[in-house]
């Protein structure tokens, strides 16, 4: 077989023209995920909005071939970083305040 590969997960030798291994049934050749400019924002906004699919979203992305999808997995995952801390901190903010309330009206109602 001159136009031969080998599978990457079951080390068997497979055909070119083949697009799954006959042997344990793994894709060879994987339809590359879309970088349209369409996906990118649906990834972006999700990535925001929801930001533990953001961190999926970005790997699913970095483990590609080319450039593109690295840049926005990377993108996705920077993103997905930075509206994670600010949720910590407004949440933080949030609690500090109702729980400065709590006190503050706890201490009127003791006549402190």
């Amino acid at each position: 077989m001159d136009d031969s590969l080998v599978c990457p997960s079951c080390h068997i030798e497979v055909r070119s023209t083949d697009y799954f291994c006959y042997n344990c049934g793994k894709n060879l050749k994987p339809k590359p995920l879309s970088t349209s400019l369409t996906q990118q924002i649906l990834i972006y906004l999700g990535s925001v909005f929801l930001p533990p699919l953001g961190l999926v979203w970005g790997v699913r992305y970095l483990r590609q071939e080319d450039n593109t999808s690295k840049i926005v997995g990377v993108i996705s995952i920077v993103l997905t970083a930075i509206t994670s801390v600010l949720l910590i901190k407004f949440t933080n903010d949030l609690i500090k305040t109702v729980n400065e309330q709590v006190n503050s009206q706890l201490q009127e109602m003791q006549g402190f």
